[in-house]
């Protein structure tokens, strides 16, 4: 999606889809969160509730973006349980957590809301995300 600011220079944003594994019912857990180009960064701007049926038929299932995704100031995080930590899993998918989840050592273990796999979390500089497959 491109659109033009103020200043009438282009702005390149895209909407993509995780899933909050806090949400009260587990059939409506899926969001979806805006991110605009700053530079060569991504950045989270705002994130809304959404159902499966709209995210595929708007064709967020369908993107695939790579790199940082740092939440700017005014992110509000997730719309079901406001954090603004986010974790990919190796199904490719990515999701909302707490960061008070993490063990002893550090290590933040959490199970995937999309494919129920569970793992640890490390930090990364970047990630791929994609949509689909609800």
């Amino acid at each position: 999606m491109k659109e033009n600011n103020e200043n009438n220079q282009r702005i390149e944003a895209k909407i993509i889809l995780a899933k909050c594994p806090y949400a009260f019912s587990k059939n409506e857990n899926l969001f979806g969160m805006r991110i605009q180009k700053f530079g060569s960064d991504w950045k989270r701007t705002w994130a809304f509730k959404i159902d499966p049926e709209r995210a595929h038929n708007e064709g967020y299932d369908k993107e695939h973006t790579s790199g940082t995704f740092d939440p700017t100031s005014e992110y509000p995080g997730c719309p079901y349980c406001h954090s603004v930590s986010l974790a990919q899993c190796n199904c490719g998918k990515s999701f909302c957590f707490h960061t008070e989840e993490k063990n002893e050592k550090g290590i933040v273990q959490l199970k995937c809301p999309w494919c129920g796999q569970v793992g640890e979390y490390h930090s990364v500089e970047t990630l791929n995300l994609q949509g689909g497959g609800f």
